[in-house]
């Protein structure tokens, strides 16, 4: 009779294991617990050690575990966050002014260095009108000045 039948038996006896013998409680009471846990603990600690003193890529060790091409998946993860994150702050802050977004502070540290600057800009633009290059480029500038508006 079981030959006959075997098919229909595995069937039911795997089913009384998945409904009576193997349920979500009977896991999470060998699974969760503070031993289970303390152990968990203990394990990751370990691992997490040998891989902060390994002189090995984090490409290596995540090939390691099993994940393939991960510097890639990972370029694409924090570019896809990234983006995500743009997006949201974008949209919530697109119709608020830039006083309103940026912090009162900041605004004073970048108001206060305006005298800075501003003699930076000058500094820079006296040394490059001095040098070979500004003073062609500026002779250019001036000549397309006189042939376009000079007549």
């Amino acid at each position: 009779m079981i030959p006959k039948r075997q098919d229909e038996l595995a069937k039911q006896l795997g089913k009384l294991v998945v409904d009576h013998l193997i349920t979500l409680d009977s896991i999470q009471s060998k699974v969760i617990n503070d031993a289970s846990i303390q152990n968990m603990k203990i394990f990751v600690q370990a691992e997490v050690k040998k891989a902060l003193s390994t002189e090995k890529s984090v490409t290596k060790l995540l090939d390691q575990l099993g994940m393939k091409n991960s510097s890639f998946t990972l370029d694409q993860r924090l570019q896809a966050f990234i983006l995500g994150k743009y997006e949201t702050w974008s949209e919530e802050n697109r119709s608020k002014s830039l006083k309103d977004i940026v912090p009162s502070h900041i605004q004073q540290k970048a108001l206060d260095s305006i005298p800075d600057l501003s003699r930076f800009i000058v500094k820079k633009g006296k040394e490059y009108f001095g040098s070979a290059e500004g003073k062609s480029r500026l002779e250019d500038m001036l000549d397309d000045f006189f042939k376009e508006r000079g007549k």
